[in-house]
């Protein structure tokens, strides 16, 4: 893939994400790495979505480009988180990628998300919990929707250090998808997020939002 929609795709999500920021308040940005507990590593992913990419498993990787965020926004009460960025994998055979691509991941948890005091939580399917992911190489568009498990929970972003040794304080994002607008899943394997997590601090969420006005401020010239 060439730079040049590597750059662009990157400016794209940023200003999506950024966007938002005009109807609430940004509360917080973190940035996302691949777990190191993943059950079909390696490699190491943060995104799987199996029999997505052909019959098997499929991961995508948030440390390759390194530029995957969760923001977290609040309105009036309500909270809704924005995970998006570059991931790159695919279909993986004998734990490694079998032909990758460039993913552009842009995801809203919108509806039925609670603050716990540790964190954020989603219960409930609704289709208004849902994103798309842009194969940058070919140009196919992949609808996803949060998916609910047995108890009802759809996501849990937690600073509770879930599947890390010895460790009880870092954030950790994890959750359940589907590509079928009714909550149900019939595709086998595993489609879920598990994701690290590391604050970015406040300046650096400031600044970008700073650079955005300066961006639209030239384009109006």
């Amino acid at each position: 893939m060439k730079m040049g929609q590597l750059l662009a795709a990157g400016i794209a999500l940023s200003a999506a994400s950024l966007a938002y920021a005009s109807g609430g308040i940004l509360l917080a940005e973190f940035a996302l790495h691949d777990h190191p507990d993943g059950n079909a590593a390696p490699p190491f992913y943060g995104l799987r979505l199996d029999n997505m990419f052909g019959s098997g498993i499929g991961s995508l990787s948030m440390d390759h480009y390194d530029n995957t965020r969760l923001f977290v926004y609040e309105d009036n009460g309500s909270y809704s988180m924005n995970i998006t960025g570059m991931l790159y994998g695919g279909l993986v055979v004998n734990n490694a990628y079998v032909d990758p691509h460039d993913f552009q991941i842009d995801f809203w948890y919108h509806l039925n998300v609670s603050d716990t005091g540790n964190g954020w939580v989603v219960d409930g399917f609704t289709t208004g919990n849902t994103g798309t992911m842009t194969d940058l190489d070919n140009n196919s568009v992949y609808t996803l929707f949060g998916k609910a498990n047995d108890q009802d929970r759809v996501f849990e972003f937690l600073a509770d250090g879930f599947r890390l040794d010895n460790d009880t304080t870092s954030w950790v994002g994890r959750g359940w998808l589907t590509p079928n607008s009714d909550g149900s899943n019939h595709l086998g394997g595993s489609q879920d997020w598990l994701f690290t997590a590391t604050a970015v601090p406040a300046p650096t969420s400031a600044a970008l939002l700073g650079l955005a006005g300066i961006c639209a401020t030239r384009r109006r010239r």
